[in-house]
């Protein structure tokens, strides 16, 4: 037996445990406990088979133009369902072969999104054809592609790849975050219908970049910083192309009432807006920030003071201006804000901020939020192609059509199914596993806590809907005939003020028991109740109900608050209502966090 020590080699790394995460800087307090990767790949090979088999059942249709045993909607089913379940093993499986695999059909769809947005070609097309195709399908395409590129940059370990697939999402968010900009100051018009969609998915291709290389220094912060400077120069340009040319065609005869006599309401207000600016020159030259931000300051304050002077003092615009504000404006200014508002949610230190911030990236390192994502992008998805075929039937649809996209029977089952899995385990689980000891013993106390809970899930369940409204955008390429698009903001007022109401009672619900079950069960049939009486109030049964229990279910439910304002009347009493609500159901849910101390 030789004497010799074996030659000392490197200590080899443990490899990884198949099908656990690797924990994000970011995450909630709280972990979910996954199954096993057996489970997990055997349902990733189910949505698989399910994905194959509905998009041949597709495109055969689409190819005979025959239909087959298996109806074409079946096949637009079994295609989500099966997406829906490959998103669940890939955020949970991070085998390398696995991870690899999903990373290849992000690429996948990444590039059938984009030859869908070329298509039919930069000169064949015309005003009417341009993105037929990226709208939506091109528009699906590219949300898949976001929700696929999520779990491939969380498990890649290999830094190339890494650096690969990181600078692909940095170079499409930025070009089209831009792009959309720049393209929308130019051509206004383009900016409400295309553009708007490449706004938001470039948005969310930059979000997903961010994600992966975070927003405390270096690269990560320049972008977050340069997306909100471009959003706040967005909504500038927005307000000095609404107002400069008006106060400078307006003159000093704005300041004037019809009698001729000086308004002075008007002068004050004119004298504060000037006050005003210098304020922010003033704040610019002496104030502790960045040299590029104090520049920036002063040189805004400088440009208002100066146009509002000269519109005091002389008219120097005789061409009436064009209207901007509405809806090109509006627009433009809304997406500038929603920029300026992620960037500095990304890169805030603030404690609530950072509270709202985790609970919100929680979502998407959880198989609950990729699973709702896919299953409400495949509801939407099959209304608009039922909405479209509708219309294409030539049957006549009263006005507003858009009720009929917005109030389909998937959507409401989505809705009663969504509110639940969202607010299940926001508190139910945080005792069950007791880190909400944990969380509590920090220095937050139960408002904060409950208040970024509320708010990073309602900001989850607002875009959940959002391919709603870019499929809608679609619909300008399948008829001749406009319709108002404008019942559609209503019902997103709506929508949002509903879900909040409802999410705030998932909430307390959560908070009420350990079991996340009891507490799904306990939302999930309040919703139904009130849907079940929005029914029997239009069409009664058997039920012989008082008629007021009726009426305030009636006011209560959702149903009836979408009918109203997808009929273009804005329901304030019950938009007030439910935000009334949900600080009712808020206040409810810290106050049973505060009992604790009593316990």
């Amino acid at each position: 037996m030789s004497s010799t020590p074996p030659v000392t080699t490197a200590p080899v790394p443990a490899a990884p445990d198949v099908g656990v995460l690797r924990a994000p800087i970011e995450t909630a307090p709280s972990a979910i406990k996954l199954e096993g990767p057996m489970f997990a790949r055997f349902v990733g090979f189910l949505g698989l088979f399910l994905l194959v088999l509905g998009a041949v059942v597709v495109v055969a249709t689409r190819v005979t133009g025959q239909a087959r045993i298996v109806p074409e909607n079946w096949g637009f089913l079994f295609s989500g369902v099966g997406i829906a379940l490959m998103l669940y093993h890939a955020i949970i499986d991070g085998e390398q072969e696995i991870r690899r695999l999903y990373g290849m059909l992000f690429v996948a769809f990444l590039v059938l999104s984009v030859v869908a947005a070329v298509l039919p070609g930069p000169f064949k097309a015309d005003s009417q054809t341009a993105g037929y195709f990226f709208m939506p399908w091109g528009i699906g395409a590219a949300i898949l592609a976001i929700l696929f590129a999520i779990p491939f940059v969380r498990h890649e370990t290999d830094e190339l790849l890494r650096t690969i697939s990181g600078g692909v999402l940095l170079v499409l968010g930025a070009g089209s975050c831009v792009g959309a900009l720049v393209a929308g100051a130019l051509n206004p018009d383009w900016l409400a219908g295309p553009g708007l969609a490449l706004a938001v998915l470039g948005l969310g291709f930059l979000s997903v970049y961010l994600g992966q290389v975070g927003t405390d220094d270096g690269i990560g912060y320049t972008v977050a910083v340069a997306l909100g400077a471009f959003g706040g120069a967005a909504l500038f340009y927005v307000f000095a192309r609404t107002v400069f040319p008006t106060v400078l065609f307006d003159g000093p005869m704005a300041l004037r009432k019809p009698s001729q006599a000086l308004d002075y309401w008007k002068v004050a207000g004119r004298v504060a807006v000037v006050v005003a600016s210098l304020i922010l020159v003033g704040t610019g030259a002496l104030g502790k920030f960045p040299v590029w931000l104090r520049a920036v300051l002063a040189g805004t304050g400088l440009v208002v003071g100066t146009v509002f002077v000269l519109g005091s003092t002389g008219t120097y615009v005789t061409i009436a201006p064009r209207p901007f504000l509405i809806p090109s404006g509006a627009v433009l200014g809304g997406i500038g804000l929603v920029y300026l508002a992620v960037s500095l949610g990304v890169c805030s230190d603030n404690q609530f901020v950072t509270l709202v911030r985790r609970e919100l990236a929680a979502y998407f390192t959880s198989p609950i939020g990729f699973i709702v994502l896919a299953g409400m992008l495949l509801v939407q998805g099959t209304s608009y192609v039922q909405f479209v075929a509708t219309l294409q039937s030539g049957q006549p649809m009263p006005e507003p059509i858009v009720e009929d996209y917005g109030i389909h029977i998937l959507s409401l089952i989505g809705f009663i199914l969504q509110i639940p899995a969202l607010t299940m385990r926001l508190l139910a689980e945080e005792k069950r596993t007791g880190t909400l000891e944990v969380l509590l013993t920090a220095p937050v106390n139960e408002i904060p806590v409950v208040a970024s809970k509320f708010l990073g899930t309602w900001i989850f369940f607002m875009l959940c809907w959002v391919p709603a409204g870019l499929f809608l955008i679609a619909l300008r390429t399948v008829g001749d005939a406009p319709f108002d698009y404008r019942p559609m903001i209503g019902f997103y007022l709506a929508l949002a003020a509903q879900g909040a109401m409802f999410l705030a009672m998932g909430l307390f619900f959560s908070a009420l028991t350990r079991d996340q079950i009891v507490s799904a069960v306990l939302t999930f049939a309040v919703l139904l109740v009130l849907l079940a009486f929005a029914f029997l109030r239009r069409q009664p049964l058997l039920l012989d109900l008082p008629d007021a229990l009726l009426a305030v279910a009636n006011r209560l439910s959702f149903y009836h608050t979408w009918l109203e304002s997808l009929s273009g009347q804005l329901p304030v009493r019950n938009l007030l209502l439910a935000l009334s609500l949900t600080v009712f159901w808020l206040f409810l849910a810290t106050k049973v966090l505060e009992t604790r101390k009593w316990n």
